[in-house]
């Protein structure tokens, strides 16, 4: 009798819910719609955006904390009148983080695929606030060496915490996200790291007044735990992944999770959906056993690889580390640290705003040219940070200061809202985990690399470039806009079914977006 009710289920799922179990059908409802039907899965992911916000927390508190005159004094050394941080220093702090992100990237495709999307968010977020226990107590030696090095040392280790929470986010919200609005809930990943970005400013602008004491930076390390916390409560309240527990041939517990994020009616539905994708792709990868880091770098999936891997690393190219930086700079070449954090903050509030513009592009006029067109933008405005840098006046001095911290908006608007899309849509199912864990694995590289030798290119105390930096930049993001348009091709709007066959069929880049698949052709779409 069970029998007969499931299958009756299933009839019914079938005739009023066809996009649930056509994997081949295109999306035909509207994306107001999709938000009315999907309140739940909306949650879920915003909540699991708290990872991300650690992270943007996290990436501008250093460069922000070098504004307050005790920390300077606690960590850096005297240059001329006034404190610096030594380029190696610095270099070393931002770059090892990111040394500690590749590690957590590699870390976390086997414990998600293996213990699931919860235990690696509740993992990240454990080790995250044991490294921020390292960080707070750093300052503690008597040697301004053994500051550094705890400091390091705690950077590090935040690295792998910060990795892992981030990569999961991405992966289970690729998994839960319906196709219209795939793109707004990946695209929350890079809004929600904005703003940790920009609490991080206004937590440093509220300890300028008390810059004096220990306490100013302390309290900016501490709010760190916030995050972490926060994140591992996350992961103890949402639903685990259906496609993580399918792929573990848990069918029941797959039903209760669709059931916590989508209505009764459409869970047997959406299960079969998503156990058809599934063995579309084993029949794909037949030969293959398991899903291996190795089969990411084969075939048509090299290709869908290669793709992550440009999303993934495109802000360092677009010279968002030089941004990163961008208040210790301004405070080098002479602005004073209020206004340095008060440039910020407006950047960071009008970035939050050019992220959300960033949702409506990625459905309207796509992935693929929007991103083309910000790294030509970003060219242009590199190339005029450039130009001011040749010049000593007042005027040229606070051009370079908004305008470097403009980018963040430009950014937002177009590569910081559509890259993680690309990053986290582009893989196949089975692949998602570990093709994510390359994506950032591939981020924290050039991260470290970017974070390493940028420094010594602006820092008075080496190159001295200052603004002059931006002429570099500007010639890396228009090199960026050409890889782009060779190599991304339009994504929006389509199943993962159909991005499977198009991968598959190896479909030219440029004809991605008006390529009807045989879904389509059989369903007169």
């Amino acid at each position: 009798m069970s029998d007969m009710n499931e299958k009756a289920t299933v009839e019914l799922v079938e005739t009023n819910h066809v996009d649930n179990i056509d994997p081949y059908a295109s999306t035909k409802v509207s994306m107001w719609q999709s938000i009315r039907e999907s309140p739940k899965v909306l949650l879920y992911s915003v909540l699991m955006t708290f990872g991300p916000m650690a992270f943007g927390f996290d990436s501008i508190i250093v460069g922000v904390v070098t504004a307050i005159p005790a920390f300077l004094q606690t960590y850096g050394e005297p240059f001329g009148d006034m404190y610096i941080l030594p380029s190696l220093w610095l270099a070393l702090w931002n770059a090892f983080i990111q040394i500690g992100f590749m590690i957590g990237s590699i870390i976390n495709g086997p414990v998600a695929d293996r213990f699931g999307r919860k235990a690696a968010m509740a993992a990240g977020a454990a080790i995250a606030a044991i490294a921020i226990a390292v960080i707070y107590v750093s300052d503690r030696s008597t040697s301004v060496n053994h500051r550094r090095g705890v400091f390091l040392a705690g950077k590090t280790v935040l690295g792998i915490g910060l990795s892992m929470m981030m990569s999961t986010c991405q992966t289970y919200n690729s998994e839960i996200a319906p196709p219209k609005l795939r793109g707004p809930l990946l695209s929350i990943f890079q809004f929600f790291l904005v703003l940790g970005q920009l609490i991080a400013a206004v937590v440093a602008q509220s300890q300028i007044v008390v810059g004096f004491t220990p306490r100013s930076y302390q309290i900016c390390f501490a709010t760190q735990w916030a995050f972490a916390g926060l994140a591992f409560i996350v992961a103890l309240v949402v639903p685990e992944s259906p496609a993580f527990l399918l792929r573990r041939e848990n069918v029941q517990g797959a039903r209760k999770s669709f059931a916590r994020l989508h209505s009764i009616s459409t869970v047997e539905g959406s299960i079969a959906a998503m156990q058809t994708i599934m063995e579309h792709e084993k029949q794909f990868e037949s030969l293959n056993h398991g899903a291996t880091y190795l089969e990411c770098f084969k075939g048509s999936n090299w290709r869908r690889t290669r793709i992550i891997i440009y999303a993934s690393i495109l802000q360092q190219f677009l010279g968002i580390t030089l941004v990163a930086n961008g208040t210790y700079f301004m405070i080098v070449a002479g602005l004073s640290p209020a206004n340095s954090i008060l440039v910020l903050e407006i950047a960071l509030g009008l970035a939050l705003a050019a992220n959300i513009t960033s949702w409506v592009l990625a459905s309207t006029l796509g992935r693929r040219r929007t991103l083309i067109g910000c790294a030509v933008w970003l060219g242009l405005i590199w190339t005029s940070v450039g130009i001011a840098g040749c010049f000593k006046s007042k005027a040229a001095l606070w051009y370079m200061g908004v305008v470097i911290n403009l980018v963040l908006f430009f950014y937002g608007i177009g590569a910081g809202g559509i890259s993680p899309i690309v990053s986290a849509e582009t893989s196949s199912i089975r692949l998602r985990a570990k093709s994510n864990s390359i994506g950032f694995f591939c981020n924290g590289f050039m991260s470290w690399a970017f974070n390493f030798f940028t420094p010594y290119m602006f820092n008075a105390d080496q190159a001295n470039w200052g603004g002059k930096t931006g002429f570099f930049f500007a010639a890396l993001s228009l090199l960026a806009g050409v890889a782009l348009f060779f190599e991304i091709p339009e994504m929006k709007n389509r199943t993962y079914m159909q991005l499977d066959e198009m991968f598959e069929d190896r479909i030219k880049t440029r004809a991605f977006a008006r390529h009807q698949t045989r879904g389509e052709l059989a369903h007169g779409s």
